[in-house]
């Protein structure tokens, strides 16, 4: 004790000044509101709903990944390299297909995505990333220390020549019954003929025929990649469209302006004319699995066997010389003839050489 004066409060020490650093206190982002920003870039470049469904799919799928390990928020920061590569094995080898879809039945949810769609996530993934590097979310891509995805190359067993002339053979048969029957064997003339996508066919406007020229044309805004084209028609498939514009001003009231009509004068479904189109191939004795696409896939293979492979890329629609190659393999019979005759044990060859097939 001294005898200092005395004070009603307790002395305290003087408080230090607080540091502040330099740098703003910024709230972190989840990784919803980031891609929220980047779909809404999406939808202003005019991409298709279908294309940008694609991007939805692949997001809901990360986040179903991520909720399986954390239960914390989803920043951009969390997507690693290692992030996509476990992400992929979970899609490999644990993702069920057309989960949480009620109109898919339980036998189908299996475990695995094909590696078809397990590449497309990625190639969607790989584009919001470069969009995030753009708007300098990140600085660096978690994808360029990723060892890749692997995948087998893809084989198409397309339909041979006989089959596909099976095919028009029962259709004939068939289109004789009603409009219905006959309109799908014209549809069918023409997915052959022209190798157009099912989409394509189905939007086909009766104004889109040529009659002078006997061409028909494919509107950009019907075309997947957006640009017109011009697609030469047979004799045949010509006077079977003739026909059918014929057999369309039977209907009654207001109809849509298009040359495939449902029996309502409505456009026609896909799924319903595959529906319908598989019940032929089975009566055609096709064993292969039947698609909508193989018929364009299997067209095209048979027109590379004679035609030119520039022609057919124009018919098809393709910007890219290499995306029509797949086709020239396909088609590429020189390989055997080649074999044949130029191979060691050739016919050239062996009458060239002593036979002696005598035991001693």
């Amino acid at each position: 004790m001294s005898l200092g004066f005395f004070d009603d409060k307790e002395k305290v020490k003087k408080r230090q000044p607080h540091k502040r650093t330099a740098e703003k206190h910024i709230k972190r982002e989840t990784l919803k509101s980031i891609y929220l920003r980047f779909m809404e870039f999406k939808v202003k470049q005019n991409l298709r709903a279908g294309t940008l469904n694609k991007f939805v799919v692949t997001y809901n799928s990360i986040e179903k990944y991520h909720s399986t390990y954390s239960d914390h928020p989803f920043y951009l920061a969390d997507l690693t390299t290692d992030f996509f590569s476990d992400y992929v094995y979970w899609l490999k080898h644990d993702c069920v297909k057309f989960e949480g879809n009620k109109y898919t039945p339980d036998h189908a949810k299996t475990k695995g995505l094909s590696d078809a769609s397990i590449e497309t996530r990625l190639k969607n993934l790989k584009t919001f990333i470069s969009w995030c590097i753009k708007e300098e979310l990140i600085l660096k891509n978690p994808f360029d220390k990723f060892e890749g995805f692997k995948k087998d190359e893809h084989t198409i067993d397309i339909l041979t020549r006989e089959e596909l002339n099976r095919l028009l053979k029962v259709a004939k048969e068939h289109s004789k019954k009603s409009f219905k029957h006959f309109r799908d064997y014209v549809l069918l003339h023409v997915l052959i003929d022209c190798m157009f996508r099912i989409t394509e066919a189905l939007l086909l406007s009766p104004q889109d025929i040529d009659h002078v020229n006997k061409t028909i044309i494919i509107r950009p805004n019907n075309a997947k990649s957006r640009k017109a084209r011009i697609v030469p028609l047979s004799n045949k498939t010509y006077r079977l469209l003739v026909q059918l514009l014929e057999e369309n001003e039977a209907f009654e009231g207001e109809v849509d302006d298009l040359i495939f009509l449902s029996l309502s004068g409505r456009m026609l479904s896909k799924n319903n004319c595959l529906r319908d189109l598989r019940k032929l191939a089975v009566e055609a004795d096709i064993k292969k699995r039947f698609y909508l696409h193989l018929i364009r896939h299997s067209a095209a293979t048979h027109y590379l066997e004679s035609g030119d492979i520039e022609s057919l890329r124009k018919i098809l629609g393709h910007s890219d010389l290499r995306t029509v190659l797949i086709y020239a393999h396909m088609a590429d019979n020189t390989v055997v003839e080649k074999h044949s005759e130029h191979g060691f044990f050739s016919n050239d060859n062996t009458s060239n050489r002593k036979r002696d097939n005598k035991r001693k």
